[in-house]
């Protein structure tokens, strides 16, 4: 699986390249090419050859091929092609790249610390802890992925152009804007998790071994994560300012304060609290929430400010929408309760709760509804 490591980083570099011309669809799409490759070459081996676990690791590879060679033509076509020069690598261009992108190489080290310590305060915890915690924090990662993470990528070049002419007051209207559109998209998420959770892991992970008291303990654990979720991607939208401005070493130094602030609140929500894995959970968000905060205490600190008067009324009518919208879809399927005794229901609440919020949103105006669009 060695060429994997050399292709996914070619990949990625070319994410990058792409994402700097605003070029967003073909870097978004280019993970799916490298999951069709691994698709194939699993379906080839199973009906021409013998399925080992080394065909899953031909797929990995192949796959990373695969992506790569699909960017390919969109490099060319957006003129940025590049070369491989062993010649003077040490340029002072190198070092400036060494020096921006050190610390935030650093800082994701920083979170993988931050995942194992939580991981090793759960195996002192009761039998399938570990599991509960990995569980809850993937569900939560799919929101993150394409709504956090897609925000903040597109929101970096905007970042970027207003950092290198100076207009500060630019990014301060542009970061209260993306924030309100993130809160708009991740609270009927978190409001989702939290009243919806339990069916949920009912639907996607009970079968075999994992029983239904699993699926409680694994909801429980999502509830806990799904109270910070805001905050996590509020963290990953802020961190891009400072990227923009080529200040990495300010993020990187507050995770590391975090890092610490994370330990003591899983000390305290786990073990004195005796909240056990959902203490752990709770300590993330709790965690993420000081870090959110610190940031921005940082950002104004560089006259970057974010409105949080005004977020918080935001927040507070999003809430307030979505918890309506969850209450008269209960009440509407409380009114079919053979419905009900369906296992797959909870996929029908998800798609009308989303057809109910996109048209409250229409009726009240509230204007991120024409930012989807974008």
């Amino acid at each position: 699986m060695s060429p994997f490591l050399f292709f996914i980083s070619l990949s990625a570099f070319n994410m990058g390249l792409l994402n700097s011309k605003s070029k967003f669809f073909v870097p978004a799409f280019s993970p799916t090419i490298f999951n069709l490759g691994i698709i194939l070459v699993l379906l080839s081996s199973f009906y021409l050859f013998d399925m080992t676990i080394s065909s899953l690791a031909y797929g990995v590879v192949f796959g990373s091929i695969l992506q790569f060679l699909y960017q390919l033509p969109y490099i060319y076509t957006n003129n940025l092609s590049y070369r491989v020069s062993f010649s003077n690598i040490f340029n002072t261009k190198t070092k400036k790249f060494l020096y921006v992108v050190g610390p935030q190489v650093l800082g994701l080290g920083i979170y993988n610390i931050n995942i194992l310590i939580n991981t090793q305060f759960a195996s002192f915890m009761e039998d399938g802890a570990i599991t509960y915690l990995y569980l809850s924090e993937r569900l939560l990662e799919f929101p993150l992925g394409v709504f956090a993470v897609s925000i903040a990528v597109t929101s970096l070049t905007k970042f970027s152009e207003f950092s290198s002419k100076k207009q500060i007051e630019k990014i301060s209207d542009y970061l209260n804007e993306r924030m309100r559109f993130l809160f708009y998209l991740l609270i009927p998420c978190s409001i989702i998790f939290i009243f919806w959770g339990l069916d949920i892991c009912k639907i996607l992970f009970e079968r075999g071994e994992f029983l239904s008291i699993d699926s409680h303990n694994t909801s429980k654990a999502l509830l806990a994560y799904s109270s910070g979720l805001i905050f996590i991607g509020g963290v990953r939208l802020c961190t891009q300012v400072f990227f923009a401005n080529k200040n990495t070493k300010t993020p990187f130094k507050l995770s590391i304060y975090n890092l610490f602030w994370n330990i003591i609140f899983c000390y305290l929500f786990a073990f004195k609290l005796d909240l056990g894995f959902v203490g752990l959970a709770l300590a993330s968000s709790a965690s993420s929430l000081v870090l959110f905060f610190s940031l921005f205490y940082n950002l104004a600190s560089e006259n970057i400010n974010l409105s949080l008067t005004s977020l918080l009324g935001y927040l507070l009518k999003i809430i307030v929408l979505c918890i309506i919208t969850l209450f008269l879809i209960d009440l509407l399927f409380n009114l079919f309760p053979w419905v009900l005794l369906n296992d797959y229901v909870i996929f029908a609440k998800i798609i009308i709760f989303i057809l109910f919020y996109i048209f409250f949103s229409y009726i009240f105006k509230i204007s991120e509804l024409y930012l989807i669009r974008q």
